[in-house]
């Protein structure tokens, strides 16, 4: 190990310790809103307004639009989940960025991504058909799923007055150069059919479970959940830079609410989960440390937008029987303390940059230790053991 990485890693340990001496805790009981405060501005509100019309006013200190998703991954700045990594350690960070390992397709129909952007969209929710299981390696099969279709989309056409879908789905397949004369025209005007038909198909037994979802979404906390929905708007990314650091950050999070409609500015994230009971939530809550993601959140969306972000409102929905919902909104103590995480992260990242290393689990060694860690086993570890019986 040179002297220059030793003079490195000491410098970055003397600034982070002292950084970290901070009260994560100290704030002003007015920075954040109260439940009760939310509450009764609902059920007091004359109106609610559509956020999405008021993003262009929102883009004051960076920019705050509704794009692809692909774009936001593109986009070269510090994400939650990127600076999450540089907690466990800077060289985390690094690979994070540089050396990531690509995620695995997604099958057809996930539930917890349906039920996320139903939360957001309920009129999804109207959208689920379940197909009947054609063969469509055979002709007799491709016939009746594109007799199927075709009285599906006539359904959708009564309803919105689109005339048009089924004439231009036979004219997609002419342009293709194909005709439904044979199999091949078939099996793409039964592709047409169901595109413009802007259903999603899933199984008898998906579609039991979202109908339980969606009899929950509307009975819970007396119709809270749509009410809290209602103008909010999804996929919207924040591009900013941190003031402290100069880095470019960016958030998407799962929704967006403003004061018009519920009394603050909030940050609405969407979580499915295994957990059976609200503590176990709670305690998945602090392993991945969700609260650091939300303070970031409300930094980035309060320095970009001007406004001030003063709360997040959780809801979970369970994966597993009876898939039920919470919602939740952070303590002031959390999300305090994920505020507090997330300037520590951006601060070490910067040093990083600046010191040109980003070293791993090393850096937990004691100066001069060469990267050798002193292990210490937990308390629980160190139980006696009890006797045993054992005749002889």
């Amino acid at each position: 190990m040179s002297a220059e990485y030793n003079d490195i890693l000491m410098a970055m340990e003397s600034a982070m310790v002292s950084e970290r001496e901070i009260n994560p805790l100290s704030y002003d009981p007015t920075d954040y809103v109260t439940i009760q405060e939310v509450v009764s501005h609902i059920i007091n509100r004359k109106k609610t307004i559509e956020v999405k019309d008021l993003l262009p006013q929102l883009s004051v200190n960076g920019t705050v639009i509704q794009d692809p998703m692909e774009n936001y991954l593109k986009r070269p700045a510090n994400s939650a989940s990127a600076l999450k990594q540089i907690l466990k350690t800077p060289l985390h960070y690094w690979c994070y960025l540089h050396e990531k390992i690509p995620i695995q397709s997604k099958k057809a129909f996930e539930f917890g991504t349906f039920c996320h952007m139903a939360f957001l969209e309920p009129e999804l929710f109207d959208a689920l058909i379940v197909e009947p299981n054609y063969s469509l390696s055979t002709t007799e099969g491709v016939k009746k799923s594109v007799e199927f279709w075709e009285k599906t989309l006539k359904g959708v056409m009564k309803k919105s007055g689109k005339r048009h879908l089924l004439s231009n789905a036979k004219s997609a397949v002419k342009r293709a150069g194909l005709t439904i004369t044979k199999i091949d025209g078939l099996r793409r005007y039964r592709e047409e059919l169901s595109k413009r038909a802007g259903k999603i198909c899933v199984g008898e037994v998906d579609k039991r479970k979202i109908e339980l979802v969606r009899r929950h979404y509307y009975t819970y906390g007396g119709g809270i959940l749509p009410a809290l929905m209602k103008g909010s708007a999804n996929e919207v990314s924040f591009y900013g830079t941190d003031e402290g650091t100069g880095l470019p950050v960016k958030i998407r999070p799962d929704g967006l609410q403003l004061e018009e409609n519920i009394g603050c500015n909030a940050i609405i994230s969407f979580k499915t989960t295994s957990a059976e009971d609200i503590d176990k939530f709670a305690y998945d809550a602090a392993k991945f440390q969700y609260q650091m993601a939300e303070g970031m959140y409300l930094e980035v969306a309060s320095q970009v937008t001007g406004r001030r972000f003063n709360a997040v409102i959780c809801v979970m929905l369970q994966n597993v029987e009876p898939f039920l919902p919470a919602v939740f909104m952070y303590s002031p103590e959390d999300l305090q303390n994920g505020r507090y995480r997330y300037q520590c992260a951006i601060a070490d990242v910067k040093k990083c940059i600046d010191s040109k290393t980003f070293p791993g689990f090393d850096a937990k060694a004691e100066f001069g230790d060469m990267g050798i860690i002193q292990l210490n086993l937990p308390e629980w570890s160190k139980r006696e053991l009890k006797p045993v019986d054992i005749e002889l």
